[in-house]
């Protein structure tokens, strides 16, 4: 049996698994990053997670290519991470290099959400789709964009960054530099710091009573609170969400896919986050371009990462 072994690196936990060429999951384990030890440390955990993985083969399946999926700028076509904002010391690191020289397998690197992007759309909500773009929703977010049933990179690799794309012009400052960025406005914690800015300010919350306990406010928070009936909860959820929808037509109008994809930390919300998303799309769009974009959840979940890594050494194969 064809099989790669997919490897998704986090700021905090490295997942793996053996991945077929028809996308079944034959093993899976985890580790933790260390991501402050430093690249070489990271190496070494990534080797032992995949020397790991191998010895879980039972004669039925060899693993003979790596994909490596890391957050942060990639140099696909060398194997490089230019910089990466959840790794310490990762700039101009040749990983698939090490890595491969570490295990003796030919290691193909790519951007996480690229990886993650290429899972669903093989694998995932979108098998059988030609064309998908992924939505990371979480501290940040990232996003990938399979068309034609590959990824799609751009000119230099960068592509796909929908995340700083700009939804309001001169608007909130974002980590990366500009205003108004998507990630500014539609991110996890850009969520819960609007719901701070409004409970500083005075306005009355149900919430107010989880800071007074000591707790830190959640994205997670502020949805169930939108839904038990708080206003200033359901003003924010609704402020995100409509954001989204704006990325959404955008997206539409740019590649228009088959599907636009929500994951990461936030798809747990569910349809109470596909839902207004959808309903705020279909409010805001114009049906003379034809059927709006239609969003879907997340099928793979935290595994999507692994998965698209691995099928994207699998293409390299062929």
């Amino acid at each position: 049996m064809t099989a790669a072994i997919g490897i998704d690196v986090g700021g905090t936990v490295i997942k793996g698994g053996v991945v077929s060429a028809s996308g079944e999951v034959l093993a899976k384990a985890t580790r933790p990053t260390n991501a402050n030890a430093g690249p070489a440390q990271v190496v070494e955990r990534i080797a032992a997670l995949i020397a790991t993985l191998q010895s879980e083969s039972d004669g039925s399946f060899a693993p003979t290519s790596v994909g490596l999926g890391v957050p942060g700028n990639i140099d696909h076509g060398n194997g490089v991470v230019l910089a990466s904002p959840n790794l310490n010391g990762w700039n101009g690191v040749p990983v698939a290099r090490l890595v491969s020289e570490g295990v003796g397998l030919p290691v193909v690197l790519d951007n996480d959400a690229n990886c993650a992007a290429l899972g669903e759309a093989l694998c995932g909500i979108g098998r059988g789709a030609d064309s998908m773009v992924l939505l990371t929703l979480g501290t940040g977010v990232g996003s990938g964009m399979v068309l034609g049933g590959k990824v799609w990179r751009g000119t230099t690799g960068l592509a796909g960054e929908l995340g700083h794309s700009i939804v309001h012009v001169g608007g909130r400052s974002c980590a990366c530099g500009q205003s108004g960025c998507l990630e500014a406005y539609a991110s996890a914690s850009s969520t819960v710091r609007r719901a701070l800015e409004l409970i500083e300010s005075g306005e009355a919350s149900s919430l107010r009573e989880v800071l007074d306990r000591g707790q830190a406010i959640t994205a997670e928070m502020i949805v169930q609170a939108a839904e038990d009936g708080d206003r200033l909860a359901g003003r924010v959820w609704e402020e995100t969400c409509r954001y989204l929808a704006a990325a959404c037509i955008n997206i539409q109008h740019l590649v228009e896919p088959q599907y636009i994809v929500l994951a990461g930390g936030m798809s747990a919300a569910g349809e109470r986050l596909r839902r207004p998303v959808q309903g705020a799309i279909d409010a805001m769009v114009s049906r003379r371009f034809g059927q709006p974009p239609r969003v879907r959840l997340s099928l793979l979940g935290n595994d999507a990462g692994f998965i698209g890594a691995a099928m994207n050494a699998l293409q390299v194969d062929r």
